[in-house]
């Protein structure tokens, strides 16, 4: 039978106090009252934080995102975490990440400090988007490509769908 870690008393992963779990917009955080560190169970950030917590805007290779060792634990799983730097426009944080469960814990300011470079990253995304919905529009009423556009093309390449 597996361990129960979603209903487990979580503790700080720098100094081991027992975190207060906060609701903040409609998503359950764990705080901890001494550090003034947040963990951040796989999703909650942008549930918590908003859209520009959505690691979308910020876990991208424009922002670093290199990884090394943390010496850290994470609260929920107790799994080995990862340590990741994310910079942008002189902005840098390094944060702490769980390889098995996907946590995140932040060390206090560094929500701020995502948050602007989530911000600084908004041109980028929006860009991206943009051409994602012009690509989408291009394939018209054949979503798959199936007659003029990517796999049509792929098959063309292989004589396949061509008119003899």
């Amino acid at each position: 039978m597996g361990v129960d870690t979603k209903n487990k008393v979580l503790r700080c992963p720098r100094d081991h106090q027992v975190m207060e779990e906060v609701n903040k917009n409609a998503s359950f955080i764990d705080l901890c009252s001494k550090c003034g560190g947040m963990f951040f169970d796989q999703g909650e950030m942008f549930g918590a934080a908003g859209l520009k917590a959505d690691p979308s805007y910020w876990d991208r290779p424009e922002t670093g995102g290199t990884m090394k060792e943390s010496p850290l634990h994470c609260s929920r799983c107790d799994g080995h975490m990862l340590a990741q730097d994310v910079a942008q426009n002189g902005v840098h944080v390094e944060i702490d990440r769980c390889a098995h469960c996907g946590g995140i814990w932040l060390d206090e300011g560094e929500i701020e400090k995502i948050m602007q470079i989530s911000e600084a990253m908004v041109p980028i995304v929006e860009a991206e988007k943009g051409k994602a919905q012009h690509d989408l529009a291009k394939l018209g009423n054949d979503p798959l490509g199936t007659s003029t556009g990517v796999i049509a093309s792929f098959l063309n390449m292989f004589g396949v769908g061509k008119k003899k």
